[in-house]
């Protein structure tokens, strides 16, 4: 081990309190913590970590100065780091993009209802944003193989892979390594060893929407299926213990009151709960009680490419699963038979999969959860990165010259003056490169 830390950005705010993201960066961050300490570069408050390889860096309290990092021997940063730390685009420190987010897509959905003004800055804004990054990084993380190739594309387009980085009969992990979400290494915790979840209905089957209700995903399908599963099922309980992102920079989600409503119009509202955004132990917790976990989204480019982040905590907690397909981690439960597979956005299939899966009960699974337990750790998963960060190599390109020419300065923290023609500065630099 090294001497010179590693500098980790965290993809998002860090708390008691926090989603996948967060999540995925306290991973990497204990994996990399095998090659040199490591320095977590965070917003919000310090996690409980017992690893003293991993120290904590509050955002407020740098200057991001040359000198600052200066002294790191690479960093992780997450894809939007041109919009949070655009001093590091400057720098030549060894940079590893994780890229596991379809951020740009979600945007699609997440602001599709705002002024077409506010849309299309948003949209600009974080295409320039990942564009920079693109150009700027030296090493990119994917969570699944369709990432892999997607981002390859985008790399191929930015003459990244050109004769002087790519290196002859290495293949695509070179630049762009396939690290899926993990699992700890260690055995689920049981339920005694959990807090019970306020939530938690006193009785009956326990089926948990896994994560977020964010608009880029259809809740309202298992909403709509939820009378069918009633019919088998009158004393079932769904839970939905993520109606409130943890980071307060993260707008709220439409889908939230469409979902209210909608259990209100077909007279099941008592039969659904919500929680604003559980402590990880109680989700946990209710995962341990839980009788089957499910997720819904429509087809989309979003769903192409996107990873479930939540869904591996059912994968470690046991927890059988119906989710729509399309996505990477619907491959995943397919393939391990840790669930089913709904392929249409019907809610009469997924009601009928649901009421399947509660029929089989969790024991038909557990075979399957222990061996996909086994094979998924973050140490195994994270192998690629680890190795590369043993020996950083540098490929990047002008990602600070391109966000100086789209946007006109260094910075994007403020609005552009000039948005209509951003698009077009973005084509004729591209057209340049």
């Amino acid at each position: 081990m090294t001497d010179q830390p590693i500098l980790v950005i965290a993809y998002d705010r860090l708390g008691p309190i926090h989603a996948g993201p967060a999540i995925r960066t306290l991973a990497l961050a204990g994996e990399l913590a095998d090659v040199a300490p490591v320095e977590v570069l965070f917003e919000g408050e310090p996690p409980q970590v017992s690893d003293d390889r991993i120290s904590f860096v509050r955002r407020e309290s740098i200057s991001p100065s040359p000198h600052f990092f200066s002294r790191y021997r690479l960093a992780l940063a997450p894809p939007l780091v041109a919009l949070t730390l655009p001093e590091i685009l400057e720098t030549d420190l060894p940079l590893v993009v994780d890229l596991f987010d379809p951020i740009v897509w979600e945007n699609l959905e997440l602001y599709r209802h705002k002024p077409p003004a506010e849309r299309d800055f948003q949209h600009e804004r974080h295409l320039a944003a990942l564009i920079a990054a693109l150009l700027r990084g030296d090493y990119f993380l994917v969570a699944g193989n369709r990432q892999q190739d997607l981002v390859l594309g985008a790399l191929m387009a930015l003459n990244r892979t050109n004769p002087s980085t790519w290196l002859a009969e290495q293949g695509p992990e070179q630049l762009v390594a396939l690290v899926p979400f993990g699992l700890p290494a260690e055995p689920p915790p049981s339920a005694d060893d959990l807090p019970i979840p306020d939530i938690l209905p006193s009785d009956g089957p326990l089926v948990v929407w896994g994560g977020g209700m964010w608009d880029w995903l259809r809740p309202e399908i298992v909403v709509r299926a939820w009378p069918e599963v009633l019919a088998s099922y009158p004393t079932a309980r769904l839970a939905f213990p993520g109606t409130e992102h943890p980071n307060p920079h993260v707008p709220d989600m439409a889908s939230v009151r469409r979902v209210r409503k909608l259990a209100e119009d077909l007279g099941i509202h008592e039969t659904v709960v919500y929680g604003r955004w559980l402590p990880r132990d109680e989700y946990l917790g209710l995962l341990a009680r839980a009788d089957l976990g499910v997720s819904a989204h429509a087809p989309g480019l979003e769903a192409r490419y996107a990873v479930r982040t939540r869904i591996l905590d059912s994968v470690w907690m046991g927890v059988p699963m119906v989710v729509s397909g399309g996505d990477e981690y619907s491959d995943l439960i397919a393939q391990r038979e840790l669930g089913l597979v709904v392929e249409a956005p019907d809610p009469s299939a997924f009601a009928k999969a649901m009421v399947h899966v509660l029929r089989n009960g969790r024991g038909a699974y557990a075979a399957a959860f222990s061996r996909a337990r086994a094979e998924l750790t973050w140490r195994r998963l994270a192998r690629p990165l680890t190795l590369w960060a043993s020996a950083p190599r540098s490929t990047h390109g002008p990602g600070a010259e391109f966000f100086r020419q789209t946007l006109g300065r260094l910075s994007p923290r403020e609005r552009p003056s000039d948005l209509r023609s951003l698009l077009a500065r973005l084509v004729a630099r591209l057209r340049r490169t």
